[in-house]
């Protein structure tokens, strides 16, 4: 198992530039300055619903990217063919007749290629043809697509966060079209379940979104019933669900009701748009799992008894990495099953034993030790994308290694910070919780682990997962 807290002398092995496994989340500083690689270009910014039914760009020179807070750019460039994620950054970077960003924007945020079945960070040096033309081999690669999607799936160009842009920075931006950008991913991350959420913590940032978008809260137009029909808009599913439907109290205790009363008071602050789109990325900003790349796996389930005769299926997770750690969710919560932080796990990737059996697996490895016991835990993700997150990790733990320190405070998302006005930004329960529980939920009952003595001698596991002793252990 490779931890970070001990340095290697090891070189790592060179990545092939060809190969999107290893090329995708390995995204290099990019160069702010330009090199003088093209003529005088342009940029038009089109309002369009994301992602667009017709992809296509205006004309052939022109390549479309895709913003998440509804906004399309048409980038024109030299050569379509040649173009790469770099110069088109670059380009997006130095106009100044549109968006007119500063220069923090290459490093805050990277050209994505994504689709409903895979997402890409792309490189600086990746030709956006090649990726866009090389889509369905990544789909067999990466996903289970069927012959179906291989055929349909059309992937756009977006720019996202920067996986490896750090939080602490982020905090300091302060041009408002650059946070109307991190916060309409926030928003969708938040409302896709992939940064779960208490009920209460997705009722408050439901407000500020409805602030936002809906302007002052009008008692006549903004009811219960404006909000019904359109409560997905605001609320992540789980959210949605009403507790007292089934006891005929769901009209007066719904989830629209008390998004409305939450509007009402929100509104009633008075505060402006760059305070509340702050406010509602203060609250992001504490949760760990903040700005992660996310992955699909499954993970053995445990079974005993006469369970163990029948057929089971694996638990479905989420898989986001980010600076400051590992965090497994289970999507159908959602919830958090482990949340940790670098320095207190060990991973390892491992290739399928039989690469020509489709379910045969790779897999990912997390070792680490639960709060209060001696014994070391350790977790089996199986992913297609297995690779992908190794590769990820190991970029990410390779730029913290360089740190002075290892202190809590070192540690994106950790550091103290002030709020912006006088009243304080509000804490996640969900950040509370996972704190509380030192990262790790009661819901791993849910996960088949193996344990091992300090010494790493094999214990016992839940599930198939099972060592021999005299076999050689993970360090």
């Amino acid at each position: 198992m490779r931890d970070i807290v001990p340095e290697d002398d090891e070189e790592e092995e060179e990545e092939d530039d060809d190969i999107v496994g290893e090329e995708t989340t390995m995204m290099k500083q990019m160069d702010r300055h330009g090199d003088g690689y093209m003529t005088p270009n342009y940029v038009t910014v089109i309002p369009v619903e994301y992602p667009r039914s017709d992809s296509s760009p205006l004309s052939e020179q022109e390549i479309c990217v895709y913003l998440l807070s509804k906004l399309c750019l048409c980038v024109e460039v030299e050569n379509t063919y040649q173009a790469t994620a770099q110069e088109v950054m670059q380009l997006i970077a130095q106009d100044d007749t549109e968006m007119q960003f500063p220069a923090q924007l290459v490093d805050a945020f990277a050209l994505w290629m994504t689709s409903p079945l895979l997402e890409l960070q792309l490189k600086p040096q990746h030709r956006l043809y090649v990726i866009r033309e090389r889509w369905a081999e990544y789909l067999k690669k990466y996903t289970y697509a069927t012959k179906h999607q291989l055929d349909s799936d059309e992937p756009v160009l977006t720019l996202q966060r920067n996986v490896f842009f750090d939080k602490n920075e982020e905090r300091k931006i302060t041009d408002t079209k650059m946070l109307k950008m991190l916060y309409s991913e926030a928003k969708g991350n938040v409302l896709d379940g992939r940064y779960p959420c208490e009920i209460d913590d997705c009722m408050f940032l439901a407000a500020i979104q409805a602030r936002l978008e809906l302007g002052p809260y009008d008692a006549l137009r903004h009811t219960p019933e404006f909000f019904k029909s359109r409560i997905r808009e605001f609320l992540p599913e789980h959210a949605c669900r009403s507790h007292w439907f089934l006891l005929g109290l769901g009209a007066k205790n719904g989830p629209e009701r008390r998004l409305a009363e939450r509007f009402r008071e929100m509104s009633s602050s008075n505060l402006k748009e760059q305070r509340l789109l702050r406010k509602y990325l203060e609250f992001c900003w504490a949760l760990p799992y903040y700005g992660s790349a996310f992955f699909s796996g499954q993970i053995e389930r445990p079974v005993t008894g006469i369970a163990a005769l029948m057929n089971h299926y694996d638990l479905p997770v989420l898989v986001g990495i980010n600076r400051e750690g590992i965090h497994v969710l289970d999507p159908s919560q959602p919830v958090v099953l482990m949340s940790l932080q670098y320095r207190h796990l060990s991973w390892d990737y491992a290739c399928p034993t039989q690469p020509q059996n489709p379910n045969c697996l790779p897999c990912l490895f997390l070792q680490f030790q639960q709060p209060g016991q001696n014994e070391i835990s350790m977790v089996q993700i199986f992913s297609k994308q297995a690779v992908l997150m190794d590769t990820l990790i190991s970029t990410i733990v390779e730029e913290l290694k360089k740190r002075p320190s290892w202190s809590e405070d070192d540690i994106d998302g950790v550091a103290t910070t002030t709020a912006h006005s006088e009243e304080d930004a509000q804490v996640p329960l969900t950040a509370k919780k996972i704190r509380d529980e030192q990262g790790l939920s009661v819901k791993m009952r849910k996960l088949s682990i193996a344990k091992f003595s300090s010494r790493g001698e094999y214990i016992n596991s839940r599930g198939s997962l099972a060592f021999r002793n005299e076999a050689e252990q993970p360090r």
